[in-house]
């Protein structure tokens, strides 16, 4: 499946996650620009990123941005349970050498199809650093609005830093 956009000589195939892809997230999670974007810390351990990239329940969906079988690029959707059972979050990373060449827009696209057409998800939340301006603008292309900001939420680069809260209500058929 190829990327049309930024750079339509990309061949990016989005597929579920393996164990096999731990190194590549591994590099990607611990790359400066991941981790500003993230609440990601220095130094994170090869087992607790794939902690962090290992479902949390059999009802998570792990994708990850595949170019000639290395990871570049991750997402995950983790819908709720009980009264909140038709929402969920999600999180999405892309290694910095791919940034900008519409790999983020592949996966929240195959994020957004599954949750929509297969989960039967009516609301898709998260949060975002209000300085992340290319991640802001990806998901409103997407139709994601900002809800809140929640103010000095994470700690950051030695700062107290704000997020806003986004979500997505699936539109009406």
């Amino acid at each position: 499946m190829g990327v049309t956009g930024m750079d339509a000589t990309l061949d990016v195939t989005v597929r579920a996650m393996r164990e096999a892809d731990a190194p590549d997230l591994f590099e990607m999670y611990n790359q400066p620009a991941f981790r500003f974007g993230t609440l990601a810390l220095p130094y994170e351990s090869f087992e607790a990123v794939k902690a962090w990239a290992t479902p949390r329940s059999p009802r998570d969906l792990h994708l990850v941005a595949d170019i000639d079988g290395r990871a570049v690029g991750a997402a995950a959707l983790r819908p709720f349970y009980g009264r909140r059972a038709h929402a969920a979050e999600f999180w999405i990373g892309v290694h910095e050498d791919h940034a900008g060449r519409g790999i983020g827009s592949k996966l929240l696209a195959a994020i957004i199809d599954t949750a929509d057409n297969w989960l039967n998800i009516h609301r898709i939340e998260m949060t975002v650093f209000v300085d992340n301006a290319g991640a802001i603008a990806l998901y409103r292309k997407f139709g994601f609005e900002v809800e809140g900001t929640h103010r000095d939420a994470s700690f950051r680069d030695g700062a107290f830093v704000d997020v806003h809260c986004m979500a997505r209500l699936r539109p009406a058929r």
